[in-house]
């Protein structure tokens, strides 16, 4: 049995081990990209992009099913209901073997139509690649997340354990990262590449799912029991909400990808995937955090009230804008030079595509604070059509955008989606439903809408000072111009927002964990 700790301590590990490990994990991605395109170059980088990206929409095979157990296992591991847990557990399981099988299927269906969504199609042979059997080999990779016992690290999240998981999956990805960049160099071959992820991915579940059976194995025990009926509808509820929530998602993190490559090509794919490296590394990190706190915001959701919940919320808001918002002002200033100075000037492309980047990097920050909020608090039902107007502005307007615009179009488009669907709609329901009104609404826009300026006043002097200051001297004025970015966005919010609440409760906070 795993010790019990408090929400504190489990976030805290969780975050410890997420953000250490996740900054080794960009650091190992940079290294594997930047051997890939000196061995296989930017075709090679729109394909990988492209296939992934339209594998991606098949995990809304999943139904939603992983955030709504996630949710419904709460209570039953706050009250020790074993038996409840395993028929959840047993549930999930099905699922997953169900949604293994039905990606397979979809897959292979998509064989026949590679053509339409590749506008260099007929190329791909000139450079060596097999693009149906590239294809499949990346299906292989999807389905085997859902195939190899992967249902059984719900369990570690759900008990705000995390980090049990982290430092395993740290381990194989270093082995793994060692390996591809051997193969790459030895082979170059990249059939071989996708090979390697493929097993480190079954590797992973494998493993994970060891962990999961060591640390909880009473929930693994056979159970005969099943869940009630009104409990089955209440769950296929939920998954129904989520599935558009899902679409939504999947929409619009495959859109870019595949209307670039119908409309501008598999080269500009290749570029792009730098930039979108970036801010998957820089995503990834600051995602920890949410993802760690997750499972105890679960727990103080189920148990304390209104205001304190409503608080925390303001808190985690104003922790986003600072952790997003310099990640955002750093990627808009400092993304081309450094680009320039790991693979050259030829993989640049110019503004205002940065500055489209960082700007949807922190939407993608609040949105996803607002996520959690619905997450934990199981409001899935009450906003079904939002994602379905984000999804239809976000294909449209990326559509006709990018016939304008290139490819800053087409992140234009997915910024407009952001603020019109998630930013303008989101708030209204969880304030109406996880926070009953307690506060008013526009508390929530007029307070993110003074952030947001700020940030752009700040974001216009950074770039005329960098512009200006330390520059031709490569990575000198790259670390320079980096660190103007990293010091100048929290310097500011914290001057002016120092007598708040939220930095009140920042500041107790660092001391707590200082003496920990």
């Amino acid at each position: 049995m795993v010790k019990k700790y408090s929400r504190t301590k489990n976030s805290i590990f969780n975050i410890i081990t997420g953000f250490g490990g996740q900054i080794i994990y960009a650091a190992l991605n940079f290294v594997c990209r930047t051997v890939f395109i000196k061995t296989l170059g930017a075709e090679y980088l729109g394909i990988n992009g492209l296939f992934s990206d339209i594998l991606s929409l098949f995990s809304l095979a999943e139904l939603g099913f992983d955030t709504a157990i996630s949710f419904r296992l709460y209570k039953p591991i706050a009250e020790n209901d074993e038996v409840k847990i395993r028929q959840y557990v047993k549930m999930f399981r099905n699922v997953y073997k169900v949604v293994g099988l039905v990606i397979v299927c979809c897959g292979l269906t998509m064989v026949p139509f590679l053509r339409i969504f590749i506008k260099d199609y007929d190329k791909l042979s000139g450079l060596g690649i097999n693009a149906t059997f590239i294809f499949i080999l990346f299906l292989t990779q999807n389905a085997s997340s859902y195939l190899f016992l992967a249902y059984r690290s719900i369990v570690i999240t759900a008990h705000q354990k995390q980090y049990l998981l982290s430092v395993a999956g740290y381990v194989i990805n270093l082995v793994n990262s060692i390996v591809k960049v051997l193969v790459l160099i030895f082979t170059h071959s990249f059939i071989a590449y996708i090979i390697t992820i493929t097993a480190q991915i079954i590797l992973q579940s494998l493993i994970n799912a060891a962990i999961a059976t060591k640390a909880y194995p009473q929930y693994f025990i056979k159970e005969k029991t099943k869940l009630s009926k009104e409990e089955k509808v209440e769950l296929y509820k939920d998954c129904g909400a989520l599935l558009v929530y899902k679409i939504n998602n999947v929409v619009i993190k495959a859109t870019d990808n595949l209307v670039l490559s119908s409309f501008v090509g598999l080269t500009i794919v290749g570029l792009y995937s730098n930039y979108l490296m970036l801010f998957n590394a820089i995503h990834g990190v600051l995602h920890i955090m949410f993802r760690s706190v997750k499972a105890s915001m679960g727990d103080l959701f189920a148990s304390d009230e209104i205001e304190k919940k409503h608080s925390f919320f303001e808190i985690m808001n104003f922790i986003t804008i600072l952790l997003y918002g310099t990640a955002a002002v750093g990627i808009a200033i400092t993304s081309n030079e450094l680009i320039d100075c790991w693979i050259g000037d030829k993989y640049v492309v110019p503004q205002p595509l940065p500055m489209l980047i960082g700007l949807e990097l922190l939407f993608t920050g609040l949105k996803l604070n607002l996520a959690q909020i619905r997450n934990v608090s199981g409001v899935f039902k009450q906003m079904w059509y939002r994602p379905v107007i984000g999804s239809i502005i976000n294909v449209v307007s990326s559509i006709i955008l990018v016939q304008y615009w290139g490819i800053s179009g087409v992140i234009t488009g997915t910024v407009l989606a952001a603020i019109f669907a998630n930013f303008m709609v989101d708030p209204r329901v969880i304030y109406k439903y996880s926070f009953q009104g307690v506060k008013p609404v526009k508390r929530y826009y007029s307070k993110n809408i003074l952030f947001i300026i700020i940030l752009m006043l700040i974001c216009a002097v950074d770039f005329v000072i960098c512009e200006n200051l330390v520059t031709g001297y490569g990575i000198i004025s790259l670390a320079i111009h980096m660190l103007i970015c990293a010091v100048s966005v929290p310097a500011t919010f914290v001057l002016i927002f120092w007598k708040t609440h939220e930095c009140v409760y920042i500041r107790q906070k660092v001391r707590s964990i200082i003496r920990i």
